[in-house]
């Protein structure tokens, strides 16, 4: 008996993926050298090269943030940053 069908469908009508019918390339094989295969000192990934640069001074920020505070808008759920001088008004 001869069952006609298509190779895309499956019998019950769905497509089939089709990645399954390629097949994978086989890996070549490289050699390779012993001088390759192990890094000198300057070849290292690694190892730092760049000098080193301390962090930027950022204390000032601390200061300023000591003037605002963060609190939830209405109730909305977004927050805003306000003035010492003004959190008496925040819910209103």
């Amino acid at each position: 008996m001869i069952i006609q069908g298509s190779l895309r469908h499956s019998p019950s009508g769905r497509k089939r993926k089709t990645n399954a019918w390629k097949k994978a390339k086989p890996l070549e094989f490289v050699s390779q050298s012993i001088k390759t295969m192990t890094p000198t000192a300057n070849e290292i990934p690694s190892m730092k090269t760049t000098s080193y640069k301390p962090m930027a001074d950022t204390s000032y920020k601390v200061e300023e943030s000591k003037n605002f505070t963060v609190a939830p808008a209405y109730n909305k759920g977004a927050y805003q940053v306000i003035p010492r001088g003004d959190v008496e008004w925040i819910g209103k």
